[in-house]
């Protein structure tokens, strides 16, 4: 009895022993998503077969030539036939949605819109709430002063006057920038740079802060304004535009990189830059 108790035991130890072996090597792999840093979202995978895609494109209302909204309510400018292109290539639906531009970012992160692609920069502080596609155009910050201004950068930062920017803007983040390196003017936030440019026309700012992709062309397509401004100095090294995502939305941001670098190796890249004024 005493042996076959013994060896009863002994059987169940080793049992046991093998259980947990075989258990530990055949355990089950977790879930892909249990081992990404995102939630899977509306575009992370492609969507099945047949099913249209819609894509729901938020731009700004106002910033020329990259997005503006004509007299007759229709989306146009340069950003806008670029999105035309991917979704022509695609087959996909685009439905144009003007949004605020200080509060874009966390329409895209809320889901109110799936994209935006109206001259955004691609900067550390938005790549920490969304993610980009590769870079489609590079541009500077700039200070415009009336033509008939006199005074230096210096002067006209330590003036105690107004400095117009679009609020929400890479430029708005100058002007904060510039005020926090101890700088002596006011801030005066408006909804767009072609607000701000106006601001500094009638005499409501001494200067403004703007980019060469915006100033640059609105001189071509405005020349009665070219004698009456300036660029005093430009702010910063060259930054680049991208098209923003989420960031589980990885299958999209692929197909729009894809097609991307597709039209920018092409003619029509070259068509729709001069179209718009941008070369």
């Amino acid at each position: 009895m005493e042996k076959a108790y013994l060896f009863l035991v002994i059987g169940l130890i080793i049992g046991l022993a093998v259980g947990i072996a075989a258990g530990w090597f055949i355990k089950p792999t977790p879930a892909p998503t249990a081992l990404c840093a995102y939630p899977r979202g509306k575009f992370t995978e492609p969507p099945p077969p047949g099913q249209e895609v819609v894509i729901v494109h938020g731009f700004d209302a106002n910033y020329p030539p990259f997005t503006v909204v004509l007299p007759n309510g229709t989306p146009a400018g340069f950003d806008i036939d670029v999105m035309k292109w991917i979704a022509n290539k695609y087959g996909w639906k685009i439905v144009f949605k003007p949004w605020d531009w200080a509060t874009i970012v966390t329409a895209l992160e809320k889901g109110d819109l799936d994209i935006i692609a109206s001259g955004m920069t691609f900067n550390a502080e938005r790549s920490k709430k969304i993610w980009f596609s590769v870079p489609y155009y590079s541009y500077i910050h700039e200070i415009i002063v009336r033509a008939d201004e006199t005074r230096s950068v210096e002067e006209i930062l330590n003036s105690g006057e107004y400095i117009a920017v679009q609020l929400g803007s890479t430029a708005d983040k100058w002007a904060d920038r510039l005020l926090n390196k101890g700088y002596n003017f006011q801030k005066l936030g408006l909804d767009s740079y072609v607000a701000a440019l106006e601001a500094l026309l009638d005499g409501r700012a001494v200067a403004c802060i703007t980019d060469s992709a915006f100033f640059n062309p609105y001189i071509k397509q405005h020349p009665e304004i070219a004698d009456k401004v300036k660029v005093l100095t430009t702010l910063g090294a060259p930054e680049v535009y991208a098209i923003a995502t989420r960031p589980e939305d990885k299958w999209l941001r692929d197909k729009i990189n894809e097609a991307l670098e597709e039209l920018m190796h092409s003619p029509k890249w070259d068509e729709l830059l001069e179209k718009w004024g941008l070369k």
